[in-house]
């Protein structure tokens, strides 16, 4: 016969690491606050890669002249009235170098290539024309490349975020692989700039190019974010939350009786504050992909709770004799194999994602993980307490009514017996 272990055994200190637990998020919550991602608060996310110039092209021919890179090609385009319409494409990875490259765009008519820097270089460093095509004139537009080796890297999240801290209170996530040096710079809105919108932008690559030097700052992307915005979002996002926790419990209640209910109701709400108690601390910053983090793991952490009360239902029919807390015992080390092996196997993947990724996906996965811990705690240790809690209750007030002397009524006398 399996050994039953007794959970029960640890119900109490259990609950009160958790109470610990949640006031030292609740400490955090008041005076440090939730570091709010600019989906949650005004703010601008400006998309950079910090890189080496490579190559001055200018045009003087007749008509016009478009350029266009991506990560595999560059693509010149010449129209115009006066001119031969054509498309020619380079494959960077067969281009060679940069100077061969510099070579194959200088011999269009019209076109001047020049390399500032990297002549022997592979074409493919190349950096994509993020903003659109280019439009080439005769004012030299410049090309930039991206770090070919380790020993080029310049530009780390350290350095970065020194150089961001510079214009206010900025945020700085790492995009991509490492080598490439991009970077999401968030910077909020607090009001006092009426015109944030239009001088942020500015503002952030100032900063990096007076830290990194001038000509060193692509603009990959800028995104704007504004307050309406970011307060029904962050309006939507308790919303949703709340409903979620109202849709489980009355589909626990619907399920299993009331006591079960508010013990599955309680161990995920648990869980979310010990999220938020987590996030608070470490200051990973709450966007979207934390919220939706969070959400995942209510709908895990219910997913396992159901199932150990299923079996807590199914070996109370079974064994109706026995001491409820015995049938707790024996339901929770019955599943607890499954528990294992399910969160086991989905923690491994969780963690390939954190070890493998960068930027928001790994604060994602980073809090699921902590999710996912918990979530497997509460179930055993919260819910199943709160049940257990229920019907102790319910048995003392069983006994107390049972024992209870009659109350005689008012008025009478007590019969007397005849002695014998």
């Amino acid at each position: 016969m399996k050994r039953v272990i007794r959970f029960d055994r640890g119900f109490l200190a259990a609950v009160l690491l958790s109470v610990a637990l949640i006031a030292f998020g609740i400490v955090g919550l008041a005076t440090k606050g939730i570091n709010l991602g600019v989906d949650f608060q005004a703010g601008i996310n400006q998309y950079v890669q910090l890189v080496y110039p490579a190559l001055d092209v200018s045009y003087s021919g007749t008509g016009n002249a478009v350029l266009s890179v991506s990560d595999t090609r560059a693509v010149l385009v010449f129209s115009g009235a006066d001119v031969e319409n054509r498309t020619i494409e380079y494959d960077l990875a067969a281009s060679g170098t940069l100077s061969d490259l510099a070579s194959a765009f200088s011999s269009q008519p019209g076109v001047s290539a020049r390399v500032t820097d990297g002549a022997g270089k592979p074409a493919v460093t190349l950096v994509p024309t993020y903003q659109g095509d280019i439009r080439l004139a005769a004012a030299a537009v410049r090309l930039s490349r991206e770090p070919e080796t380790e020993t080029e890297y310049f530009a780390g999240m350290d350095k970065v975020r020194a150089a961001a801290a510079t214009i206010g209170s900025v945020s700085v996530q790492s995009v991509g692989e490492r080598i490439r040096q991009q970077y999401i710079i968030r910077l909020r809105d607090d009001g006092t700039d009426p015109k944030f919108s239009t001088t942020s932008a500015e503002r952030i690559r100032t900063a990096l190019e007076t830290a990194f030097g001038a000509g060193r700052v692509v603009v990959m992307k800028t995104d704007f974010v504004g307050a309406r915005f970011s307060k029904d979002l962050a309006d939507n996002a308790w919303k949703l939350t709340l409903f979620t926790v109202l849709a489980i419990l009355a589909y626990a209640t619907v399920r299993f009786k009331i006591q079960y209910a508010m013990g599955a109701v309680l161990a995920i709400l648990h869980d979310a504050l010990i999220m938020i108690a987590f996030i608070v601390w470490t200051r990973i910053e709450f966007n979207t992909s934390t919220l939706a983090a969070i959400l995942t793991i209510l709908g895990y952490s219910i997913n396992d709770t159901i199932v150990i009360f299923d079996r807590i239902r199914e070996d109370r029919r079974l064994l109706p004799t026995e001491p409820f807390h015995t049938v707790l015992n024996k339901s929770i080390t019955e599943t607890l194999g499954r528990t294992v092996i399910t969160t086991i196997t989905t923690m491994l993947a969780v963690l390939s994602i954190f070890f493998f990724t960068s930027g928001s996906i790994k604060d994602f996965a980073l809090t699921l993980f902590v999710g996912m811990v918990s979530g497997t705690y509460s179930t055993i240790f919260i819910a199943t307490a709160f049940v257990a809690f229920w019907n102790d209750q319910a048995e003392k007030r069983k006994k107390a009514q049972g024992t209870a002397p009659t109350a005689k009524k008012p008025g009478t006398a007590p019969v007397l017996k005849p002695a014998k």
